[in-house]
């Protein structure tokens, strides 16, 4: 379930009771874990995929009542803010609208905190020590967002020569120059991560933990590329040599170019890749358990010419492979991960996975495309694993259902009336299949599979056709947006996750 997609009355999910209330029924349904999508200040098309910056939380998600109960916003404010948002589609988020809109009022928010210190701001203990213990990536975030803002892009390309290349004198003026406006971002931080904290603290108080999903690659419109321009393939004009992307797969024929520079993985080497150990430090201060998004890529990666216009010209090229999870290993023990190993998996990525003792992830909707050996079958999982009945890129179940050309349907409703629990025992005839028919089934069947952790999107249990899609890989524009009606997760969807935790076994594995 992702963050921005919980009920608001400010457009928008938040850091913020509905958070809370969320725990609620998931604690009541007798859940464990609560898996959200990247929390990075997004950048183009709002992607959490594309952050700009590998460290920052995304202020949208700062909650603007915690704000006025601390009294730095009045009512007038947070009725502003509500009035504005009601202006939207209640069903969809309106970046457009709401980030300029908070961006004002949050503006005034920092001006009251600091009038509250004193005359000069930052006197608050608090901030003062969140700016000290994470000056080595915010101090860099902070003045590109600052310059980001003066001169309207994040694309830091198109900055001034001095500026772009990071030249010191030009640094050093900037800081100066944008020293106000600097500590309003370090600020935004600061709410951001104490909000995140409160609610990833309540989530521990009712037994749930909380998985995070990181980025494997940085945009190339990001504070990580700009200021660190050195882990990045990229030519001595700081434009990207190659970019990052996937093959033709099931989602886009030519495939998929993303865009985002790729790393210098032998200079990361010899740093014992202490970027990346920076970067997951941080990340498992804001979540128990790392999704590793395309896993597969620490293995090998797909390269594209900067320049192509589609992927069908790209290589893969050697990745850091168990030198990078040694590495990480040894600076974070007991760390825990999630494989997002879908996609083009080859022998070597799996032996990889199995010596770094990743769990992978099986998806269910991937299960029906070829023969019987299909290794997301249920009955084919052998391996430590995680089930999903979609996920983020894919449509709703049911919506997948009713889209399914009429073979594939049949193959795949043939298999869900052949499985234990999609017929009833006492029922004489098979049921008239419908798309929340199928998407009752196949969560039933995910949660009575062998996998170790079985993860449902909200959706699923809602039974949500297309409507409740998050994502459409290979598109820009409507993604990002959904949210979730207000009330829609009822004591009664409670009720009956928790009967098929019980009925399933599962809760026994708490």
């Amino acid at each position: 379930m992702p963050v921005f997609s919980l009920p608001s009355p400010y457009g928008i999910g938040c850091f913020s009771g509905e958070a809370e209330g969320f725990i609620d029924k998931l604690a009541a349904a007798g859940q464990r874990y609560w898996q959200v999508l990247p929390l990075g200040r997004t950048g183009g098309w709002y992607s959490p995929y594309q952050p700009l910056s590998c460290f920052a939380l995304d202020p949208m998600f700062i909650d603007p009542r915690t704000l006025f109960e601390k009294g730095l916003l009045t009512k007038e404010d947070i009725d502003y803010l509500a009035e504005e948002a009601a202006k939207t589609d209640a069903t969809t988020i309106d970046y457009e609208t709401l980030i300029p809109v908070r961006h004002e009022v949050f503006k005034r928010a920092y001006a009251a905190f600091c009038s509250s210190e004193n005359d000069i701001g930052g006197s608050d203990k608090g901030f003062e020590a969140f700016r000290a213990a994470n000056g080595y990536w915010l101090t860099d975030y902070a003045l590109f967002a600052s310059l980001a803002a003066e001169f309207g892009t994040a694309d830091w390309s198109e900055w001034p020569e001095d500026i772009k290349k990071s030249d010191s004198e030009a640094v050093a003026l900037w800081r100066e120059k944008l020293a106000d406006e600097i500590r309003f971002f370090e600020w935004l931080q600061y709410e951001a991560d104490i909000q995140w904290q409160s609610i990833r603290a309540y989530a521990h108080e009712k037994g749930i933990e909380i998985i995070g999903d990181i980025p494997i690659y940085a945009a190339f419109e990001s504070a990580d590329c700009w200021s660190h321009p050195d882990l990045f393939k990229l030519t001595e004009g700081l434009r990207p040599t190659a970019v990052a992307g996937c093959p033709p797969d099931a989602f886009s024929e030519t495939g998929q170019i993303w865009g985002n520079p790729l790393y210098r993985w032998k200079y990361h080497a010899r740093s014992g890749f202490g970027w990346w150990i920076q970067r997951l430090k941080r990340d498992f201060e804001l979540y128990d358990v790392i999704r590793l998004d395309h896993m597969r890529g620490f293995e090998s990666y797909y390269s594209i010419p900067a320049d192509a216009e589609d992927a069908l010209g790209g290589k893969w090229i050697k990745g850091p492979g168990m030198s990078f999870f040694r590495a990480v290993k040894r600076a974070i023990p007991g760390a825990k991960f999630i494989a997002e190993d879908l996609g083009y998996i080859t022998p070597k990525v799996n032996h990889l996975k199995k010596r770094a003792k990743l769990p992978g992830m099986k998806v269910l909707q991937f299960a029906f495309d070829s023969d019987g050996a299909n290794p997301y079958l249920p009955e084919n999982y052998k391996d430590s694993c995680v089930v999903y009945t979609g996920t983020h890129d894919n449509d709703t179940t049911a919506g997948w259902y009713k889209e399914l050309v009429p073979d594939m349907k049949k193959r795949v409703t043939a298999y869900l009336r052949r499985s234990a629990g999609a017929v009833e025992e006492k029922s004489t005839k098979a049921p008239v299949f419908d798309s929340k028919t199928a998407a009752i089934s196949l969560v039933s069947l995910a949660f009575r599979s062998k996998a170790d952790i079985c993860i449902i999107p909200l959706q699923d249990h809602l039974l949500l056709g297309s409507e409740g899609r998050v994502n459409t890989p290979g598109t820009v524009g409507p993604n990002w947006r959904w949210r979730m009606k207000e009330g829609a997760f009822t004591d009664d969807i409670a009720d009956y996750v928790l009967e098929l935790t019980k009925e399933s076994g599962r809760l026994a594995r708490r």
